[in-house]
């Protein structure tokens, strides 16, 4: 999923995404370019997630 043009996130944006790759029956979901709020809302809410690879700008 690209999110280069996103400029901002807010928790209930990150939690239905959590989610979804949460529910995903196996393998992960990759978000590209998120705005930074991302990564650190999922190290807030959901620390040692492996179903979510964020690849930053």
């Amino acid at each position: 999923m690209d999110l280069s043009d996103v400029a901002f996130v807010d928790v209930a944006a990150v939690t239905a995404l959590a989610v979804t790759a949460l529910n995903l029956p196996e393998g992960r979901m990759v978000v590209e370019h998120p705005p930074p709020q991302l990564s650190r809302v999922l190290q807030m809410f959901w620390p040692g997630q492996n179903r979510i690879e964020v690849r930053p700008r």
